[in-house]
């Protein structure tokens, strides 16, 4: 089976595109210099791996702050808001249950 990705927002903010898996979804943004993701968090974990750039994750409203890089891995436990800023652009990849809601 191929699947396809499909652009869920493409603004001054950033791009991001997601394939629906049956199950599960894989998206890629690309966070574009000197901004950041709205933040949110859901009830289920999300990994995030580093594709390119650097940024940072912030954890549950700053307590605790990740780099993200090309190659790093983390997972964000369910029920902890995250958000991810950048200076230079940073691309990232997310796993997640379910679909994207909205």
């Amino acid at each position: 089976m191929i699947y396809n990705f499909h652009k869920v927002v493409d603004d001054d903010r950033y791009c991001i595109q997601d394939v629906d898996m049956g199950g599960f979804t894989l998206s890629e943004t690309q966070l574009h210099p000197d901004k950041s993701t709205r933040g949110h968090a859901h009830p289920w974990p999300e990994i995030y791996i580093g594709i390119r750039g650097e940024g940072v994750i912030e954890l549950d409203g700053g307590k605790q702050t990740l780099p993200i890089f090309a190659g790093s891995r983390l997972i964000v436990e369910g029920n902890v808001h995250h958000r991810v800023s950048t200076e230079g652009g940073v691309t990232f990849a997310c796993f997640f249950t379910g679909i994207r809601d909205g």
